[in-house]
């Protein structure tokens, strides 16, 4: 089920987020840019209160993708610089646990956030891990537009890796 984010999903949510720095050694391609150490937990819920601000302010919108009770994926987009001339454009993250990927919560999410932009911003963007083709694949599907690749732009360990910036006007 695809719904709209909730106070009580935080506990899910910061486990969600813990459980991506696990996989990250495993996985070193894992595609979201990460702190350098893992938050504590009342950095999660400053971040989680933030949202919810934000949220009540206009300012974003968020998604969750829910499974069996559980909360397993997060799509979030966030006005840029409001009060500007930005903030017509938003930003979008995404992220979804492992072992809930490839069965289209992503797609079904991208959707309805969206769906529920439209209105409220013009423009949205994102960035992507140039090796993460399968979400480039969905992005383009869903009608983002690549305008920019940006080369070394995240540093990993002794790794670098090149984040393609794409756009979706609404």
């Amino acid at each position: 089920m695809i719904r709209e984010l909730r106070w009580n999903d935080l506990e899910d949510l910061v486990a969600n987020y813990y459980s991506y720095y696990d996989e990250l050694k495993d996985t070193p391609d894992f595609g979201i840019s990460f702190y350098k150490e893992r938050p504590d937990y009342s950095s999660e819920v400053e971040w989680f209160s933030g949202l919810f601000r934000e949220i009540v302010e206009g300012n974003a919108l968020a998604v969750v993708a829910e499974e069996n009770g559980k909360v397993v994926g997060l799509c979030d987009v966030h006005r840029v610089r409001p009060g500007t001339e930005l903030d017509h454009s938003a930003v979008l993250g995404i992220a979804i646990r492992k072992g809930y990927r490839g069965k289209g919560l992503g797609g079904l999410m991208m959707k309805k956030i969206i769906e529920l932009s439209k209105g409220k911003f013009e423009i949205l963007k994102l960035e992507v891990f140039s090796v993460n083709s399968r979400a480039i694949n969905l992005y383009r599907r869903l009608g983002f537009v690549e305008y920019s690749n940006f080369p070394k732009a995240v540093k990993r360990g002794d790794r670098y890796y090149d984040l393609i910036q794409m756009y979706f006007t609404l």
